[in-house]
């Protein structure tokens, strides 16, 4: 990715991450719609949205790695 769409998602990052989180919490969606959610919310490209969906999941699996050790 660009350093402008990195930038463009940088500025939103924490407030998606949030946003993924509350829906994960729920449990009502599947998580595999996250994607579309950020697409549809956040008016992100497919691309963008994988990385933004990736980055999260990462982050999610480090901290459950943390809570276990």
């Amino acid at each position: 990715m660009s350093d402008t769409e990195m930038k463009h998602l940088e500025d939103d990052m924490s407030l998606m991450f949030e946003e993924l989180d509350l829906m994960r919490e729920s449990n009502t969606v599947n998580m595999l719609h996250g994607i579309t959610f950020l697409r549809d919310d956040y008016g992100l490209s497919r691309k963008e949205a994988w990385y933004v969906f990736d980055l999260w999941c990462k982050k999610l699996t480090e901290v459950e790695h943390e809570k276990t050790t």
